[in-house]
């Protein structure tokens, strides 16, 4: 079994566009139903603390044929101690024997596969010409998604809004910086949204609260959703062109839309699309530029799966990390292991 620290997975990773690639072979297998995808488990501790734990199963299939287990914490105060608000760990397993094959740390899997899952959702879903995106929030996936959109050509300039005035301010630093992209912050989201062509909603409000009204969004643009609670106007998923989402049961578990889903004004007769089945070809993503398309992605452990086995391979083929024989034979014939 082979360990990778959150350093060596940095130094792994590769860029952007090629995430993308990644990504796609496993929303394609989702896509193809060659996965197994349990539902997610949501771990609520108490009131004394603002955060929660996430479990993230699943195997994929189709050519990549390798099982996992993602444990991601979201901690909303972590920034206050130095920390990042969210924190994982991911174990991959060989399906055939069940034995580890590695265990990784997957802060950083988590927000790059999240911006490449945006990414995959822009190719196929956005306006021909996008070269404007508002990004709504600016929590550590925020960077990925603009990398993924900049990688695409789709990010000539970047408006950015968050809550908090210095986190919109470094974030717009670090997408000028980092991504040599036009960035700027933004005091109003109104302003921030109206004349977007791709607009990303990635807050992390703890009750609904309408941030982005139907009004501000040009036609034809590309709402890509999937804060904590609902922040978008209930009347663009009713107008819209097409509804795109990445796993509908774990949708009707929770996330941003679900409420939609619990009061009956959304059902899966009313999404177009499995994000998945737009990439494997069978279902038609962006027909007219005149669409406006919501897609919400709530994330799931196929995501994780491909990043994990495309660093572990790495990872081999370059000797990095702990390699551990974490399992000995004992003599005879039964195989057991100590």
């Amino acid at each position: 079994m082979r360990i990778l620290t959150r350093a060596e997975v940095a130094s792994l990773m590769p860029d952007a566009r090629e995430l993308i690639r990644i990504v796609e072979t496993g929303l394609a297998a989702h896509g193809r139903g060659q996965v197994v995808l349990p539902p997610k488990s949501h771990i609520e501790i108490d009131d004394r603390v603002n955060g929660h734990f996430n479990v993230l199963p699943g195997w994929a299939g189709d050519g990549i044929d390798l099982a996992g287990v993602k444990v991601i914490s979201d901690y909303v105060d972590n920034w206050k101690h130095g920390l990042p608000s969210e924190i994982g760990v991911l174990a991959l397993m060989d399906p055939a024997t069940g034995m580890p094959q590695a265990l990784m740390d997957a802060t950083l899997i988590t927000a790059a596969r999240t911006g490449a899952v945006t990414g995959a959702g822009a190719r196929l879903l956005a306006p021909s010409k996008a070269k404007v995106v508002a990004h709504i929030g600016a929590r550590g996936s925020a960077i990925h998604n603009i990398a993924a959109l900049a990688a695409l050509g789709m990010a000539d300039e970047v408006r950015i809004c968050s809550n908090r005035a210095e986190t919109r301010t470094k974030l717009a630093q670090l997408v000028s910086e980092r991504i040599g992209v036009k960035a700027r912050p933004y005091d109003s989201i109104e302003e921030a949204v109206k004349g977007a062509d791709i607009v990303v909603e990635a807050t992390r409000l703890e009750t609904p609260q309408l941030l982005i009204k139907d009004e501000w969004l040009k036609p034809g643009c590309l709402l890509v959703t999937y804060g904590w609670k609902m922040a978008s106007d209930p009347a663009t998923v009713l107008r819209a062109s097409k509804v795109v989402v990445d796993d509908w049961a774990q949708c009707c578990k929770g996330g941003q839309l679900h409420p939609m889903i619990e009061d009956g004004r959304l059902t899966r007769a009313g999404v177009h699309a499995e994000i998945g089945e737009i990439v494997a070809g069978k279902l038609p993503g962006r027909e007219r530029d005149d669409e406006t398309i919501v897609f919400w992605h709530r994330g799931f452990a196929i995501s994780d799966i491909v990043v994990g086995k495309y660093l572990l391979g790495k990872a081999e083929a370059q000797n990095v990390g702990l390699s551990l024989q974490m399992f000995g034979r004992k003599g005879g014939e039964d195989g057991e292991v100590v």
